[in-house]
């Protein structure tokens, strides 16, 4: 978002701010006081010819708003995408070609009105990306120490490209897991540095494809989907996110975080190793197309220690059951061995002393006495 409230303070002479905005093209810029539409513009240049746009401002509080116009070069800072911005550099480039009324502007409550700009780039603009901003600001009292209060401020984005021999060259400079090549579980973040080694501005998209160890495509991960820009001769930090779902923020207790961690793997799991491969793809009028890769493991340790145990658990408990369980078997089988002699040897004796009876009732008197 473009939109910032700042302050200026007289007694230092020089002022940088940047302002956090990524170079969106079609957002809408909006504070507590002032909306701004539209944030940015992007437009082509021909040398000698003017072009013009149109900066709409509301008011969004119940008070007049006096603002005044300010036009300033803005250039990269570092490799975020967040531009910078001199407001006591000397005007210049572009900001130089930029026509906009100086007078104050007031904006009743719930108005919203119409600044026209107008760019009249020389016959001799020099081709390629030239960059600047309209900041419309409400400036603050004076106080006695010489202090300029906060005032409220927003700002539109020109970015402008002057035909002629313009260049676009540019290529990854670095591919990379953010967070290292051995983690425990997604979100998984990985930085594409793109450097723009031409004299426009490129805006790289592309796919980051993902792999498992099996060689299966598992997901796919957009890069730069909010169309940032890198401005020429300089490097952005583009950050691309694979996950599934919300992590769960730990609370600060080794136990409770244990299992917090184990339900954010569990929730985004993955294991073993995989790859990532980048394609990109920049450039208006000349094709520019780049691959880089990355491997990366995952080992979700706290889910592994957890199922681990369970099945440890689960082994012994089936080792104690299939032990106990061939002890009750022998047991009962003996039992019934037991059993099953004891009554064989007591139908024996039984079974002689009635034969006998039954002979000595059968026979005759003289051959029992035999």
């Amino acid at each position: 978002m473009f939109v910032r409230t700042y302050g200026m303070n007289i007694r230092r002479g020089l002022l940088v701010i940047a302002l956090v905005i990524g170079f969106s093209a079609f957002a809408v810029s909006s504070a507590h006081a002032i909306t701004l539409i539209p944030p940015s513009v992007e437009f082509e240049l021909t040398p000698g010819q003017e072009y013009q746009t149109v900066v709409k401002l509301f008011n969004e509080e119940e008070r007049n708003l006096v603002v005044y116009a300010e036009v300033k070069n803005f250039g990269p800072q570092g490799e975020t995408g967040i531009p910078s911005y001199d407001l006591e550099a000397p005007v210049s480039g572009l900001s130089a070609w930029i026509t906009v009324a100086p007078e104050p502007y007031t904006i009743e409550p719930g108005e919203r009105i119409e600044i026209p700009v107008k760019v009249n780039p020389p016959l001799n603009a020099e081709p390629g990306g030239h960059y600047a901003a309209v900041f419309f600001t409400e400036k603050g009292n004076t106080d006695g120490g010489g202090q300029v209060g906060i005032g409220k401020g927003v700002g539109i984005l020109l970015l402008a490209r002057v035909s002629g021999e313009t260049v676009e060259a540019g290529s990854i400079k670095e591919f990379s897991v953010g967070e290292g090549s051995m983690l425990n579980r997604l979100p998984i973040l990985f930085t594409t540095r793109f450097e723009n080694t031409g004299n426009v501005h490129l805006r790289p998209t592309g796919l980051i494809s993902i792999k498992n160890m099996f060689g299966r495509s598992v997901d796919t991960v957009d890069v730069n989907s909010t169309k940032g820009a890198t401005l020429p001769d300089s490097i952005r930090k583009y950050e691309s996110t694979w996950e599934r779902t919300q992590i769960k923020e730990t609370t600060g207790s080794t136990w409770k975080d244990f299992w917090v961690e184990f339900g954010n793997e569990r929730d985004n799991f993955a294991l073993g190793k995989y790859t990532a491969s980048l394609s990109i793809d920049a450039g208006k009028e000349t094709s520019i197309h780049g691959t880089a890769s990355v491997t990366f493991w995952v080992w979700p340790w706290h889910v592994i220690i957890v199922y681990v145990l369970i099945g440890l658990l689960v082994i012994l408990l089936l080792i104690w059951f299939i032990k106990h369980y061939n002890k009750w078997l022998i047991s009962r089988v003996m039992n019934a061995a037991n059993t099953s002699s004891a009554q064989v040897k007591g139908v024996k004796p039984s079974s002689t002393s009635t034969t006998k009876d039954q002979l000595s009732k059968t026979l005759p008197a003289n051959q029992q006495k035999k």
